[in-house]
């Protein structure tokens, strides 16, 4: 199927308007008028300072070719054979085919930008900062590659698509911007690709404004769905659940193929992209190594940069060595540093705390600090970030392998780490083109300085011995930058009855109400 050629503009949307029915020169009208600024009206936030010195790569748009070759064969080599029958609905996932690279998908994925940047020196330690951000609403790579594979879908198949996307904020904003930016690059028309954000109350901020909550139309089609349940990461249960037991007879009903977006394929692809910018960026390690560090819940970011490794430069040229990992994570959810330390996800590995009721903190015994968790927190289980929510991530056994295979650590920061460490950090960061508010308060994403105060706390305790360090740096914006979606444009579900009465509403055709 090719999809419409789109020649007006909605002026409250900025959405191409339907033409009518799909023509043999959609795709050529749609590439010209695209390339022209399709792209203009997209991702309107607040700039973000950068440092000229250091070039803003678009990975997915230099490496396309790479990128379909490695998404068709993670996607055969994923799709294990399973009792469900072909074509069923309660496991659909579109096939790994992604479009060949014209000027309106070069719009979409030029959205994706990377760079690398020296940092300040620490204790003799070469800092540097993978700069993944993009914009202040998310990391969008792996977004941005779900959406071509939804437009692949369409462009094949005829059908339209639902993106069922459970998530702690960050996703749920990126995905959402992907199918506006897909819309308004004339790759879909909002009929044909939806996308349902599922979040946990306690991450409904992370969750960014945009046209998608303030058009009446689009608000329809693509809500925002609060769940209100004790556990935040239960979000992945429900869709699953509804999956199971409704996604059959919506399909029925609404002509619409429902995708739970929980595929790591796209995002590890993305994430591989990493590796291609650093050895462009910094050349091949040298032989005492070069360790990464990033904030992580699940750390498939880190999986795919290894994966990149093995592609970007080979392992076995002489004087290379494989990338090393640490691990950052906060008090609340340490699933990952706690497997990799002692093979568990038993809470019993983190050690004791004290009340100093003085201070109105928790400490570690004095003679007994664990250098990988925090000496002083606020609360032993606080949350630093609701990004976070993770327990006992499916990537556990590959992650800790990977790092007790090539070398690294984990850690665990608290917020009162954070916090002493921010003015420092922030220091550190300006030079880099990234300015954190100077009230941390004000700071609505913690990953990078989670990420910046982990590094540090590391190379102090001595838990890390490389001389050269890369912070992938995939979050970070104040609350001045972005607002969240209101609450009155949100919607609600607790079961998955609720949840089938938000979809069947939102795959409804426009002027009737269900």
């Amino acid at each position: 199927m090719t999809l419409t050629a789109h020649t007006g503009r909605d002026a409250p949307t900025g959405l191409p308007t339907h033409a009518g029915p799909a023509t043999a020169g959609a795709e050529a009208g749609a590439e010209a008028g695209a390339g022209a600024g399709a792209g203009a009206g997209v991702g309107q936030w607040a700039t973000v300072s950068r440092d000229r010195t250091a070039p803003t790569v678009r990975p997915l748009t230099e490496h396309w070719e790479t990128v379909r070759a490695l998404v068709r064969a993670l996607h055969e080599r994923t799709a294990a054979p399973s009792s469900a029958p072909p074509g069923d609905a309660a496991v659909f996932s579109p096939d790994g085919e992604l479009p060949t690279l014209d000027g309106p998908l070069r719009d979409l994925l030029s959205a994706a930008t990377a760079r690398v940047t020296r940092l300040p020196d620490h204790r003799g330690t070469r800092l540097h900062l993978l700069d993944l951000r993009g914009d202040p609403r998310a990391q969008p790579a792996g977004a941005l590659l779900v959406v071509a594979r939804a437009v692949q879908h369409v462009r094949r198949t005829g059908r339209r698509i639902t993106l069922l996307a459970p998530s702690s904020g960050n996703t749920a904003t990126a995905l959402r911007e992907a199918v506006l930016r897909a819309q308004r690059c004339g790759l879909a028309h909002p009929d044909q690709i939806r996308v349902v954000a599922l979040v946990p109350a306690c991450s409904r901020h992370k969750v960014a404004d945009s046209p998608l909550a303030r058009h009446p139309q689009l608000r329809r089609r693509n809500p925002l769905v609060v769940y209100h349940g004790s556990e935040p990461g239960a979000v992945h249960e429900l869709a699953a659940a509804y999956c199971r037991e409704r996604a059959h007879s919506l399909r029925t009903a609404t002509g619409t193929d429902l995708w739970h977006v929980r595929d790591p394929v796209d995002h590890r692809v993305a994430d591989a992209l990493r590796a291609f910018v650093e050895h462009d960026a910094l050349g091949a390690a040298d032989v005492r190594g070069r360790l990464h560090a990033q904030a992580v819940a699940t750390g498939s970011g880190l999986l795919g940069h290894r994966l990149g490794s093995t592609l970007a430069k080979p392992q076995d040229a002489p004087g290379s060595a494989a990338p090393r990992y640490l691990l950052v994570q906060h008090l609340r959810t340490p699933d990952l540093v706690l497997h990799l330390l002692t093979g568990s996800f038993s809470h019993e590995g983190v050690p004791p705390y004290v009340h100093d009721r003085a201070r109105g903190v928790h400490r570690q015994p004095a003679d007994g600090l664990d250098p990988h968790f925090p000496h002083t927190a606020h609360h032993p289980q606080e949350v630093l970030d609701p990004t976070f929510f993770t327990r006992a991530p499916d990537t556990a056994r590959e992650v800790s392998m990977l790092v007790r295979t090539h070398g690294g650590d984990g850690i665990v920061v608290s917020r009162y780490e954070c916090l002493a460490r921010y003015p420092s950090v922030r220091a550190m960061l300006r030079p880099a083109g990234v300015e954190l508010p100077a009230d941390p308060a004000r700071l609505g994403e913690w990953s990078l300085v989670m990420a910046m105060t982990g590094v540090l706390n590391a190379i102090d305790r001595g838990l890390v011995t490389e001389s050269e360090v890369v912070v992938h740096g995939t979050g970070s914006y104040g609350m001045d930058e972005r607002a969240p979606v209101p609450p009155a444009s949100a919607r609600y579900a607790d079961s998955v009855d609720e949840l089938h009465a938000v979809l069947t509403r939102a795959l409804a055709p426009l002027g009737r109400r269900s």
